[in-house]
């Protein structure tokens, strides 16, 4: 088993990976697997329930992004 992942590594790690896609302000943080709340910054529709850990290993989360991205890998 891993070290746990506290608040702080979590953040350092999504704004390393992200930079300043999403806001992580309204956060409620338990632990690497209890899910949060955040927002897109490009996409602000609605907002993203998603555990850090997932939030950590997939494109972040906003449907609107991966859509984005898809459209564009497609071409």
């Amino acid at each position: 088993m891993g070290s746990r992942i506290d608040e702080a590594t979590f953040l350092a790690r999504a704004r390393s990976r992200f930079g300043d896609r999403y806001d992580y302000g309204g956060i409620r943080y338990r632990s690497y697997r209890s899910p949060i709340q955040i927002r897109c910054r490009e996409h602000p529709v609605a907002v993203i329930v998603i555990t850090p850990e997932r939030h950590l290993e997939t494109m972040g989360g906003c449907r609107y992004c991966l859509r984005e991205f898809r459209q564009i890998k497609a071409r």
